[in-house]
């Protein structure tokens, strides 16, 4: 056989990677479907999740987050880490260096100014920003040079790559920070963006066109996009099959099948930071107090592990929810921080010894009742009751399975669900989750690209809701752990995202042990698109638009 010398081997990867980029096909023009309009298209001026899918494409942060969960650089030229001189005393100090020769889409030079009047306009609140609380911690930021932006903050922020997630404004096209409700930007932005602002016909659609002063040569690959705001969702579907659009944003899950149908579109999904968990009552019913004692029954973690072993999650995941859900086993479940833990599987038979163990005697008409349990009377019967909230089918279904399984196990349980704004009430109105009146609370919860502020919260002895508080916290299960209590506090002052995630990875490992919650499902979301619209990724930490510029349509 003769010998393919390395010339040959040089030109062959040549020519392959010539045909991929051939592949790309510039031009074109992608549609996408939504159900509502856009109020402002200033980000920093709304909450609205609807924003946040259009306006990436002409607004662009410092870093973003990929698929994966790994932060990489977009308008910064390298990610601040303490590694690379980035960050520094302790985390107080954030060092943004920035890509030279970007322009905004008017021709205007991109500069560190911007990003500096960004955070001043970001912070002003009152009748501006509201993303203020955001911007509450730094103590000063300032420009070093047209390319370098100093944040120092009051206090390690951990949320600092966060910081600018929204977008950078740019100085010279908006206006007064304390008058932004009024600024002309919120209807004509101007960006550094792989697209730019055409026209926007209010509760119709917005068009959009390729930016030809873009960063990265050659991109985007689409001439443009049109985004066509059609509120009934059957519309759209109908729009979709016919091939009049390229995406439909959030489809509902009854349109599996209308997808598995339609030849050349699919549904992309990703797993949402929404996780279906059970928070377990730990302390005694309505006694929020400090040095109340345990759960009578909760209380001992040889019965919160029978609970645990007593799901069938396969059941409820493939069957139930027909696998639109994930299995959950932890508070640390996506991007970096992802912790993999030996969670529990259904084991009815292990379940029964442990109740058994834990002085839980089968009675005659089939609930257990104490005999010798560590916080309970003799006599007491093994009865709980389990609260969600009303108007979402799948929980509702959810717990119904669940306390079936649970009653083979000699568990009697009263399934009791009310409407949110009972559940989720405050203090002042002697909410159960917070005054502790409950034995299991079932509801979803999430926490984004920055766990830190969320497990906290959940977790943490500090922020169970007392008496003595007034309420203050979400440590609803009223679990108290030194270590985890120490380790969160380590999360929270480290920079280093290898270090936190070692910290959060023990914290999951212990809480799979105790049990404060029992984590069932993490939702998944996605949307359609046509096959021929390459490069198209649902993200579960950014917006439809993440990669826009890569988007490139197939010839027919």
């Amino acid at each position: 056989m003769a010998r393919i010398g390395p010339r040959l081997v040089l030109m062959l990867v040549l020519l392959l990677g010539l045909g991929a980029v051939l592949a790309q096909q510039r031009g074109g023009t992608a549609t996408i479907l939504m159900p509502e309009d856009l109020a402002t298209m200033n980000p920093y001026a709304t909450t609205a999740l609807i924003t946040m899918q259009v306006v990436p494409a002409l607004l662009e942060p410092l870093v973003g987050v990929d698929p994966d969960g790994a932060y990489y650089p977009i308008l910064a030229r390298e990610v601040p880490t303490p590694a690379n001189g980035g960050v520094a005393d302790e985390g107080r100090t954030i060092t943004w260096r920035l890509k030279e020769g970007v322009t905004w889409s008017d021709g205007t030079p991109f500069t560190s100014d911007d990003v500096v009047f960004t955070a001043e306009a970001a912070a002003a609140g009152e009748g501006g920003s509201v993303r203020a609380g955001a911007f509450g911690g730094i103590a000063s930021i300032t420009a070093l040079d047209d390319y370098t932006v100093e944040v120092r903050y009051q206090e390690y922020d951990a949320s600092y790559l966060d910081q600018f997630q929204w977008g950078i404004l740019p100085r010279h096209a908006t206006g007064d920070p304390a008058a932004m409700s009024s600024w002309g930007f919120a209807r004509a932005p101007v960006g550094t963006g792989p697209f730019v602002l055409e026209a926007w016909r209010t509760g119709d659609r917005i068009v959009m066109a390729r930016n030809e002063a873009f960063r990265e040569d050659g991109k985007p690959y689409l001439d443009g996009l049109e985004f066509l705001v059609v509120p009934s969702e059957e519309t759209r579907s109908a729009m979709m099959q016919r091939g009049d659009a390229q995406v439909m944003l959030w489809p509902g899950p009854q349109l599996r099948t209308v997808w598995e149908e339609t030849p050349g579109v699919t549904l992309d999904s990703a797993p949402e930071i929404w996780v279906l968990r059970m928070f377990l009552n730990l302390g005694e019913r309505g006694n929020p107090t400090e040095g109340q004692a345990p759960h009578p029954i909760l209380g001992d973690v040889r019965v919160r592990q029978a609970l645990a072993l007593g799901i069938d999650y396969d059941l409820i995941i493939d069957e139930l929810a027909e696998g639109r859900v994930l299995r959950a086993r932890s508070p640390f479940e996506l991007g970096w921080y992802r912790c993999d833990v030996d969670a529990y599987a259904y084991d009815p038979g292990r379940a029964a010894s442990l109740l058994d163990e834990a002085g839980w005697a089968m009675g005659d008409d089939g609930v257990r009742v104490a005999q010798g349990a560590p916080y309970a009377a003799d006599g007491t019967r093994l009865a709980l009751d389990m609260t969600g909230y009303t108007d979402f089918r799948l929980l509702e279904q959810t717990e119904l399975v669940i306390a079936d399984l649970w009653g083979d196990l000699g568990i009697e349980t009263s399934v009791r669900n009310v409407e949110q704004s009972v559940l989720f009430g405050g203090w002042s109105d002697r909410a159960a989750r917070k005054t502790g009146e409950f034995d299991i609370l079932v509801y979803d919860t999430g926490a984004g690209i920055n766990p830190q502020l969320h497990v906290f919260e959940l977790l943490h002895s500090s922020r169970i809701p007392r008496e003595q508080n007034e309420g203050a916290g979400g440590n609803y299960a009223r679990w108290s752990n030194p270590r985890v209590d120490d380790l969160l506090e380590l999360a929270g002052r480290t920079p280093g995202l290898d270090e936190r995630r070692e910290a959060y990875c023990e914290i999951a490992e212990i809480v799979n042990e105790e049990l404060p919650h029992l984590y069932l499902y993490q939702f998944a979301g996605g949307n359609a698109y046509a096959e021929r619209l390459e490069n198209f990724h649902t993200s579960t930490w950014a917006g439809l638009v993440w990669n826009v510029a890569d988007w490139w349509l197939a010839t027919e």
